[in-house]
């Protein structure tokens, strides 16, 4: 498998990335699922890639269908990469359509919303997105809330 960081945050690519993650599981590129919307904003995704190229990393940005496609082809290359979703749904749309990512998840900040439960530290699901997690998690997914490597993090 070749994704060192799986990794769910709503804010992508940030200083807890670039920081912390990147020095404990080294990667060669950034793999982003994001929304249909941010998806197809050229201007957001050139943000996105500048920023990957700052830490010296080529940064990829698809849709989740987008991803169906792409992640298997990551998977099988000689290259480690972080796949970073926006949120959990998205991993658990992939995991339904057969894609493999491993069997590790790192959930980081997921903002405070309408109707959403406090799951941990910055985290909040709502109703949808602990239905995914515990869908991954009975995929025999190891589902950790954890913002930094340093913090102890807790099991989902």
């Amino acid at each position: 498998m070749s994704f060192t960081l799986v990794r769910v945050d709503d804010r992508l690519i940030h200083g807890q990335v670039v920081l912390y993650w990147s020095k404990v599981r080294p990667g060669d590129g950034i793999i982003l699922v994001v929304d249909d919307q941010l998806g197809q904003d050229n201007f957001i995704k050139s943000v996105f890639k500048d920023a990957g190229k700052k830490m010296g990393k080529n940064v990829f940005i698809f849709t989740v269908e987008q991803a169906k496609k792409k992640i298997p082809e990551a998977a099988a290359s000689e290259k480690k990469y972080y796949l970073i979703a926006k949120s959990i749904s998205f991993l658990s749309e992939l995991k339904k359509a057969g894609v493999d990512f491993g069997d590790e998840v790192i959930i980081g900040n997921v903002s405070n919303r309408p109707d959403t439960k406090k799951m941990y530290n910055n985290i909040y699901f709502n109703e949808q997105e602990i239905k995914d997690a515990n869908y991954l998690k009975a995929q025999q997914m190891k589902l950790t809330f954890q913002l930094t490597p340093n913090d102890a993090g807790a099991d989902f």
